[in-house]
């Protein structure tokens, strides 16, 4: 990997490289986490996160807190889906919604079925 370097220098360069890699690692993780705190901030403001009933009529359309809860996944992941296109959802103003079919597709594409092994 280092070509022609000593071995104690590749060895040096090695470890630093590993912990350059450890702290990225946690500034990802705390980028992540500031992502949501400032999307649940954002969504108090507007007053997304309120309370909504449980039943409706007509297009069922969720909010992302509600994909959230669905899914048991967090709002960054839910909302790195949705940038990516892989979960559809439609921007109503300023509130993206999810329909509950979209969801269920999605869910569905993801199925895995387990391989079998032969013993």
């Amino acid at each position: 990997m280092f070509g022609t370097l000593p071995i104690v220098m590749a060895h040096s360069i090695q470890g630093r490289l590993d912990k350059l890699k450890q702290a990225i690692e946690f500034a990802r993780q705390g980028l992540e986490g500031l992502e949501t705190a400032l999307l649940e901030f954002e969504e108090a403001l507007s007053g997304e996160a309120a309370v909504r009933p449980e039943s409706r009529k007509g297009l069922d359309l969720l909010s992302i807190p509600e994909v959230c809860q669905e899914i048991g996944m967090g709002k960054s992941w839910v909302y790195e889906r949705i940038r990516s296109g892989e979960i559809p959802s439609v921007t109503l103003g300023h509130n993206i919604k999810v329909r509950r079919e979209a969801l269920e597709e999605y869910l569905q594409s993801q199925a895995t079925v387990p391989r079998r092994t032969n013993r």
